[in-house]
């Protein structure tokens, strides 16, 4: 109910729409209602008495009341149309905003599909009923009013009579209620599982054809159609079912009342035009049974859409705005991780004890095997996730938290932080505070975040462009930037002479997330758009993985320049890249084992030097095969 009042609430933004198209339909429905009243005047006092002079008239006012009935009608459907369309559009962009400002960990828990469903399909049951259900639900209960009130007024016997199928009609509409819900919900839940399958299975098909799956791609899609079909066939089946009913019970009821109104009618406690209005009565009371029972069927469809939407609405965020952020105008680039730890959704530990110092404009090569933790690291940079925030104890290699209480769980045992330690077996363990990422001396909540992501450019491994124009994917984070800003930006990803040899140049359209460029040509696209940014901070995912070695090399020539004055983290496992940095951090299971820079690490002969042995002879051996040798492994270490 909490999310259909609040869907209510969008309706009432709009006071004026809303209350003018109920009043259209009840005003329609009184006019509506005074029909069968003509009908009983006409056959009393003109049929009866043959006096036809005074049929031209009653023809003309029940002509008007059609006309005045239809016309009010097509104001109220008007009237709902707009306030639908209204209410709709303001919704959709509160759920693209919210969409918008959700942190990563949301899209790690929620399926595209899932949310694409929320976003489409849901928002459109809504309309559908904002159209629909509230003007059908309230002409229902209106004309049933209406209906029983003339139905007074003609025969308060067989008015009473007909009062027996209230209870009846209620009944009905709550079972059918309890019935429809639950299986539509199942059904949009179903429809998000579904979209899902089929996102995947268009986005991915390129790899679906190269290992020859599509027919068990195929299998997957059927049995998830199938389950949206069985649960839409288990709605219309309860929908056949209910829906008929409703007329079935008034067929009943309206045989019985023609036996007791035609006694009436005989026994003269009748007239025969009563008779005849009363049983049109009965029949326009169908009317108001059907509405509710559509209504109600409307309902429930939009119940369960509200549900599904207004949770994309509620849910918390766990990346916040201070609030009150510190004033920002641009970075220096110093950046500090001070016992820096952190785990996706506080279970199994990603980072772990990470302390690691850059001066403004150091360039910082980050190496590691998959899972070692680099990318996690360059994330809680701009906030795209937040490092742990409870205290923690380290015992045997392995962290436990300390919960709100000042207790840590051991396997099954339960100890007491005193003093800022832990006893265990007679030793005391320190409790580690939590970690700290500091710009400028400032820890990175401190800044609002559209403040600080202004500041961070990030060139990631498989880049995401817009079904846009080339200039409007470079110029994307400054709409406003000169032709001459996106050309020089272009000229020093390398890419501008590639873009010149297009025949619309810099306003070629780009396919759908870039099909029509190559890995190569993407990634310097990207990494132009990122220099257009001008930011103070940079973090490059593998961004030159995806490049011939002659293209490498003037990329790398070109970053080299404009990564002056820059801070800049590098995932990377270029031997040119990793040589040139001012500091090399070596990651493995989540924590810093070897830091310095390439001099320093080769002395000391650990693990960089053993991995940089490799690289050169496999650097060696691509340059000598024509090949970028993108992948290396070295003792179990998949560098890519």
């Amino acid at each position: 109910m909490g999310h259909m009042r609040r869907l209510l609430s969008y309706s009432l933004r709009h006071k004026a729409l809303f209350f003018g198209f109920l009043a259209c339909a009840g005003i329609g429905t009184a006019f509506n209602l005074m029909t069968p009243g003509v009908l009983v005047s006409v056959i009393d006092t003109v049929i009866l008495s043959a006096d036809f002079t005074l049929l031209l008239p009653y023809v003309l006012f029940y002509a008007a009341l059609i006309f005045l009935y239809a016309l009010f009608d097509i104001a109220g459907r008007y009237g709902a149309a707009i306030s639908s369309q209204k209410v709709i559009y303001e919704l959709r962009e509160e759920l693209y905003e919210s969409l918008m400002e959700k942190d990563l960990s949301f899209y790690d828990k929620h399926e595209t599909g899932q949310l694409l469903a929320r976003v489409t399909t849901d928002v459109t049951t809504m309309r559908e009923f904002l159209y629909w259900g509230y003007r059908v639900i309230f002409i229902g209960f209106a004309q049933l009013i209406g209906t029983y009130y003339v139905m007074w007024s003609i025969s308060p016997p067989l008015t009473l009579y007909m009062l027996l199928l209230l209870p009846v009609i209620v009944s009905f509409i709550y079972m059918f209620a309890r019935k429809v819900r639950p299986v539509f919900y199942a059904a949009r839940s179903q429809y998000g599982v579904l979209s899902t399958v089929l996102a995947e299975n268009v986005v991915g098909h390129k790899v679906i054809r190269s290992y020859a799956t599509e027919e068990r791609e195929a299998q997957r899609v059927e049995v998830e159609n199938r389950g949206f079909l069985d649960l839409r066939v288990e709605a219309s089946r309860l929908l056949a079912f209910f829906q008929p009913m409703l007329p079935s019970i008034f067929g009943i009821i309206t045989g019985l009342l023609i036996y007791t109104g035609g006694a009436s009618v005989i026994s003269g406690a009748l007239t025969y035009g009563e008779f005849v209005g009363f049983i049109s009565l009965v029949g326009m009371l169908m009317l108001p049974a059907r509405f509710l029972s559509w209504g109600v069927g409307m309902y429930q469809r939009a119940s369960a859409a509200g549900e599904r939407t207004f949770y994309v609405l509620d849910v918390r965020d766990d990346i916040m705005d201070p609030e009150t952020p510190v004033e920002l105008v641009a970075f220096e680039g110093k950046v500090d991780f001070d016992n820096v730890y952190f785990s996706y959704g506080g279970e199994r530990p990603i980072l772990k004890n990470v302390t690691l110092h850059v001066e403004p404009g150091d360039v910082v090569a980050l190496l590691g095997g998959t899972g070692s933790g680099k990318t996690s690291l360059v994330n809680l940079i701009p906030r795209f996730y937040d490092a742990d925030t409870d205290h923690k104890v380290t015992v045997d290699g392995r962290v436990h938290r300390v919960d709100e209480k000042g207790l840590v769980r051991i396997e099954d045992a339960e100890y007491r932080v005193q003093d800022g330690h832990v006893l265990i077996d007679g030793s005391l363990i320190p409790v580690e505070a939590p970690g700290t990422i500091c710009i400028d001396g400032k820890d990175v909540r401190l800044y609002s975040l559209n403040d600080l992501r202004r500041q961070i450019g990030m060139v990631h491994q498989d880049p995401f462009l817009f079904s846009a124009t080339l200039r409007e994917n470079i110029s994307f984070a400054r709409p406003d930037a000169t032709s001459e800003e996106v050309e020089a930006a272009a000229r020093a990803a390398m890419i501008h002479d590639f873009i010149m040899t297009l025949e619309n140049g810099y306003e070629s359209e780009v396919g759908e997330r870039g099909v029509t460029l190559s890995g190569g040509q993407k990634q310097r696209i990207a990494i132009a758009r990122a220099l257009l940014a001008d930011p103070k901070i940079l973090i490059l995912d593998d961004s030159t993985s995806s490049v011939d070695a002659r293209t490498e090399m003037l990329i790398q020539k070109a970053l080299e320049n404009l990564m002056e004055g820059r801070t800049t983290f590098i995932i990377t496992h270029r031997l040119s890249t990793v040589r040139n940095a001012d500091k090399i951090v070596m990651m493995e299971r989540g924590q810093i084992v070897e830091s310095g820079s390439h001099d320093q690490l080769v002395e000391q002969g650990g693990l960089y030097s053993s991995i940089h042995s490799t690289l050169v002879e496999m650097e060696l051996a691509a340059h000598l095969s024509g090949t970028t040798g993108a992948e290396i492994e070295i003792g179990g270490r998949d560098l890519q």
